[in-house]
Formats: structure tokens, C-alpha cells, sequence
């Protein structure tokens, strides 16, 4: 379930979304399952994706003080233009989850780790999508 706080202001967080949003409406609809194997190739990436914005969904806000956006609505946004079947949908959810709750247990305010952390992330994000798009976008 999918229910966390809004996030941030114009800035690298909102270029890194949109990116997000491009990069996914860009690519053909997923008919695989994840059960059966048959993932699309740029499935480890997505998943690394989704476990990222869930910790930045819970860090840029505490390290930030960021408001303006949402990464549970750039989640959802992610995971409607994926189009996954309900198995996949639910693995990347649970990676998005897990990992908000990870670092909401870890950190209660933001000190030069969590900073540190969030920065990393950011990068890592951009990095991520750069890669997807440029090897899988059609």
C-alpha cells in the first residue's frame, strides 16, 4: 500500500521525476508476469528504482524540507505507465514500502548520513533512468 508523505519543490527531485514519467510513457506496455520470467530487460533497474524512490519519499522530505510534490503520486505514476500485471505491480510496491520503512525506523531527523544518503540516491536515480532510457527506450 502506497501511502506516504508529499515531497518537494522544482529542483533535481521534480527534473528526476519527470525524466521518470518520460522514460516510462516512452516504452511499449509490459505484458510480462513476473512469474514466469519473462520480465522486461530493464526489470533489476526498475526495481532498484523503486526501492530508491521509496527511501526518498521518506529522506528528501526530513533532509529537505521539501513539499511541493508527491513521490507517492510519481510512484503511482510509474507503476500505471508500466502497466505490470498484478504480480510485478506488487513486488515493486512491496521494494517502494520496504524501503520507506527502513529508513522511517532508522532516521527520526536528518543528520550528515541521512544527507549523505539522500544526495546518493538522488544521483544514483538519475543515473538509473539515463541508463534505462538510453538502452531500452524505444
Amino acid at each position: 500500500m502506497l501511502n506516504l508523505r508529499p515531497i518537494s519543490t522544482f529542483s533535481k527531485r521534480t527534473a528526476l521525476l519527470l525524466m521518470l514519467m518520460l522514460f516510462t510513457t516512452g516504452q511499449a506496455p509490459s505484458t510480462a508476469t513476473a512469474a514466469d520470467g519473462n520480465l522486461p530487460p530493464y526489470e533489476q533497474s526498475l526495481r532498484r528504482l523503486s526501492s530508491i524512490v521509496g527511501a526518498l519519499m521518506y529522506l528528501d522530505p526530513l533532509c529537505n524540507n521539501s513539499q511541493a510534490a508527491s513521490w507517492h503520486d510519481q510512484m503511482a505514476a510509474l507503476l500505471e505507465a508500466e502497466n505490470a500485471d498484478d504480480s510485478r505491480r506488487r513486488q515493486l510496491i512491496d521494494r517502494f514500502n520496504r524501503s520507506y520503512s527502513s529508513y522511517a525506523r532508522t532516521y527520526t531527523s536528518c543528520n550528515s548520513q541521512a544527507a549523505k544518503i539522500t544526495a546518493l540516491y538522488h544521483t544514483e536515480a538519475q543515473e538509473l533512468l539515463t541508463n534505462m532510457k538510453l538502452r531500452h527506450a524505444r
